[in-house]
């Protein structure tokens, strides 16, 4: 695709923006593997949230929100759109997550994996440590 943005790491946080990049590709494994539309959705979103974070950086921002959707905006605004727009599933993960009883469809997991393959792939352009898109 297009031209690769150089990635600035501080010491020692190459190793923790891999270990993310890694586990984003995990949860997609497990997503694109799971029989339940909610198992699928979480995974998908744990997958997209582990690339963000891999986009960060390392620590807690001293002023404003601090996690990863408000981060990502902040600190790479040509995904800012992305950002808002699995923030704003944040409530969901986290209902499906504590199993608290959530309607999630076939289709609305199915749309949000492929989203998150789109995604990952731009993280990929970034940091080229990611895997195809599923």
């Amino acid at each position: 695709m297009g031209s690769r943005t150089p990635v600035r790491t501080p010491a020692g946080g190459a190793v923790g923006f891999l270990g993310r990049a890694e586990r984003a590709e995990i949860h997609r494994g497990r997503a694109v593997a799971a029989t339940s539309p909610a198992d699928r959705f979480l995974e998908s979103y744990r997958a997209a949230r582990s690339a963000a974070a891999a986009l960060v950086s390392p620590g807690p921002r001293r002023r404003g929100p601090s996690d990863v959707w408000h981060r990502l905006a902040a600190e790479v605004p040509e995904l800012a759109e992305w950002a808002s727009a699995f923030g704003g599933y944040s409530t969901l993960a986290a209902a499906v997550e504590d199993g608290l009883p959530r309607d999630v469809s076939h289709c609305m997991a199915d749309d949000f994996l492929w989203a998150v393959g789109r995604f990952l792939d731009l993280v990929d352009e970034r940091l080229g440590v990611l895997g195809p898109a599923a």
